[in-house]
């Protein structure tokens, strides 16, 4: 990412810690989110579970999208820096008014499966980074889950951005780099799973069986990682 945008993002978070800080720019400079922008094709809104800081929102709105964004994440910590990033702190319920009429971005506490407040449909669902800290019945659960809260209209795509299975020095240089982040730091708050991830064939299964498709990219990263986009 260009050193000057990630400084504008950075810059939204002025009550941040030095360290939160860092790892915001690391995030946006590893994670690539200019190939991620090519599959956000549904219309209207976006949901972003386990957003995080929040980042990504303020990476769209410097990218010009005029998606309505709407972030969760179970991790309080997280969920206070990203609303400290919003210009006047609104309350979660203005917030998400807001951001349904393409104002500000709206950042929840919580399970995205049992928060109020939210759009009944969504034309874009992301897990970016999520999806493999949770066991493979849990992963189901979520992905089930964001398929019904999916928009019909065409485009509408649900991605996971995650690392690829372990395997090779690289796998397991960032399943070691997860454990210290998630295990010994506690900087990210995970559901039982450092890398929980299975053959992607088996998640093409899933997606066929409820009428899904399932199409795979590799990203080229730094730590092997890839995209899935469902699609209907």
């Amino acid at each position: 990412m260009d050193q000057q945008l990630a400084d504008r993002i950075v810059a939204r978070y002025p009550r941040a810690s030095r360290f939160q800080r860092w790892h915001m720019r690391g995030r946006l400079h590893l994670c690539p989110y200019d190939l991620l922008l090519k599959h956000l094709t549904g219309p209207g809104n976006l949901l972003d579970v386990g957003c995080g800081f929040g980042h990504l929102a303020w990476y769209l709105r410097e990218s010009g999208s005029a998606l309505a964004y709407f972030g969760t994440d179970i991790d309080e910590r997280k969920i206070a820096v990203a609303t400290g990033s919003l210009p006047a702190g609104p309350s979660a319920h203005a917030a998400a008014a807001d951001a349904t009429t393409g104002g500000a971005p709206a950042f929840r506490l919580g399970d995205a499966r049992a928060l109020s407040h939210l759009p009944e449909r969504f034309g874009n669902i992301l897990f970016l980074d999520v999806i493999y800290l949770m066991p493979w019945e849990l992963q189901t659960q979520m992905l089930g889950w964001a398929m019904g809260r999916l928009a019909e209209e065409p485009g509408s795509a649900i991605l996971v951005k995650t690392m690829d299975e372990a395997s090779g020095f690289s796998g397991f240089r960032a399943v070691a780099e997860e454990w210290i982040m998630v295990r010994l730091l506690r900087r990210t708050r995970d559901s039982g799973a450092l890398n929980g991830m299975r053959p992607f064939p088996e998640y093409a299964a899933f997606a066929r069986a409820r009428g899904f498709r399932c199409d795979i990219e590799a990203l080229g990263t730094y730590n092997p990682s890839s995209v899935l986009r469902f699609t209907r």
